[in-house]
């Protein structure tokens, strides 16, 4: 995993490029959601599309970016 320091205008971007995989918005609040079965039973499971699976939430900073930890493979400039 690496971390993207993203600011207003690229969090937007890198949400609609990265819906596909799970990043969407809540409130102010950057989620990504992954299939997981134990999602059923976990304080951040949630159901969507028909399974179970957790969110991971990474809110808004104080200097106004979003720190959003993404696998090595994703890619954003």
């Amino acid at each position: 995993m690496k971390t993207l320091t993203l600011d207003y205008n690229k969090a937007h971007g890198f949400i609609e490029s990265n819906s596909h995989r799970g990043y969407s918005w809540d409130g102010w609040d950057v989620v990504r959601w992954v299939p997981n079965p134990s999602g059923y039973t976990s304080r951040d499971g949630s159901f969507k599309n028909g399974q179970w699976g957790i969110s991971f939430r990474f809110p808004v900073q104080n200097d106004g970016t979003w720190k959003v930890k993404v696998p090595s493979n994703v890619e954003y400039n």
